[in-house]
């Protein structure tokens, strides 16, 4: 039986990327601006607020996201 066998996941091909899941946050200094996202598709949210001159721009898992709405 393989390591990865061994752990609960059936072959290699099945394990997806932290990068894929949607669990990425887009925040500003004001506040998070979308969260729920891949990391590919926070990359280009971010680039799209850049554009319109959003401050203080940064990718965070949403669970970090979330803490800071606390």
């Amino acid at each position: 039986m393989s390591t990865v066998e061994k752990q609960g996941v059936s072959s290699p091909r099945s394990v997806v990327s932290e990068l894929d899941e949607p669990r990425w946050a887009v925040i500003s200094f004001e506040r998070c601006e979308k969260a729920g996202l891949t990391h590919q598709q926070a990359r280009h949210e971010l680039d799209r607020l850049e554009d319109h001159g959003i401050a203080g721009l940064c990718l965070v898992t949403d669970e970090a996201a979330r803490r800071l709405q606390d």
